[in-house]
């Protein structure tokens, strides 16, 4: 089995089996056009592609195996699962297409992200010693700079360092957009290195965030991300009283981790939680930067702009969110 990134496709064609993961709408496409482009220069012309979902019929997948006609022997398969799970019925049918895949059957499958318990079934250790599996997962902000270096090495575009930085903090979460401002950018200036003001006079604010980023950003106390992110869910139009159930879960769970840390070591405390590994520094940091009654009162004002919302629907919720990532983060208590 070979495990790749998405842009690293190229170097990787050849293989009868992939599997895509992830949903990055922008590496997920592009994957599937090399993929489809060289399978049908190989030969495989008779290309099927089958949306997965409980109601798929998978006697017609069965018989896009077996049935071969007069002017090609070779097929390649398609299986979109989007953002759907692996049931027991499914992964079941998956083993039963592995026992009958021939030589003259090449295999895609696309699947937003697959757990140990699932890479230890028939079908997936039946593919793994010819699996390719490309990482299609949006780039994070710190994978965000070396993704955008290699994009740009491939395009042979040069743009200066501190110009790749604004890229990142616009464009985050959104390679489409990225991508086309790159591009538009090396049109209106060929053969040149690309400046920082000539970058800065180009960009939209196109950045792309969940609600989880900001609370990423508010517990690792990135101040100006922090916002940054805010400001994007509302011109977004994100539901304010979601983020709000968002932000309590978080200060419950804070504040159950620094009463908890108060009796034990606060590896056991994580431990017991099942808090992710990368997540562990920024959560120390933060529990040792802020009181416990720095946490109520932050929760305490958080249910004040609830019912004030619930009560006073022209009440300017995104200035009271603004405020509480303030508090979040231990800036102008109040």
């Amino acid at each position: 089995m070979i495990k790749i990134n998405a842009d690293q496709i190229n170097n990787q064609l050849g293989s009868p089996y992939y599997l895509i993961l992830g949903s990055d709408p922008y590496l997920q496409h592009n994957t599937y056009i090399q993929l489809q482009r060289a399978f049908n220069q190989a030969g495989f012309s008779d290309q099927f592609n089958f949306t997965i979902d409980n109601q798929t019929d998978w006697v017609a997948i069965y018989d896009c195996c077996q049935s071969m006609n007069l002017f090609s022997s070779k097929t390649l398969i398609f299986l979109d699962f989007g953002e759907g799970n692996l049931n027991t019925n499914i992964i079941s049918k998956l083993n039963t297409l592995s026992e009958i895949l021939t030589v003259e059957i090449a295999l895609i499958i696309h699947l937003s992200k697959i757990t140990k318990a699932q890479e230890n079934t028939v079908w997936y250790k039946k593919l793994a010693e010819k699996l390719v599996v490309v990482n299609c997962n949006t780039p994070d902000i710190l994978q965000l700079p070396l993704w955008i270096k290699n994009y740009l090495q491939q395009k042979q575009i040069t743009i200066e360092p501190q110009a790749i930085e604004l890229l990142c903090y616009y464009y985050e979460g959104n390679l489409l957009a990225l991508t086309q401002i790159i591009e538009q950018l090396n049109l209106l200036y060929p053969n040149h290195k690309i400046t920082y003001d000539q970058v800065e006079s180009n960009i939209n604010d196109s950045a792309v965030f969940t609600p989880y980023h900001w609370i990423d950003a508010m517990v690792a106390h990135k101040t100006k991300r922090a916002i940054h992110i805010l400001q994007q869910l509302k011109i977004n139009e994100f539901e304010p009283l979601i983020l709000l159930r968002i932000v309590q879960r978080e200060l419950i769970l804070l504040i159950n981790l620094k009463k908890s840390s108060q009796q034990k070591a606060l590896k056991q405390v994580f431990d017991e939680y099942k808090i992710w590994q990368n997540k562990r520094t920024i959560y120390t940091n933060y529990l040792n930067r802020l009181a416990i009654n720095d946490l109520y009162s932050t929760l305490a004002k958080l249910t004040d702009i609830e019912i004030s919302l619930k009560h006073d629907s022209q009440l300017r919720i995104w200035e009271a969110l603004s405020s509480l990532t303030m508090q979040f983060m231990g800036l102008n208590q109040c």
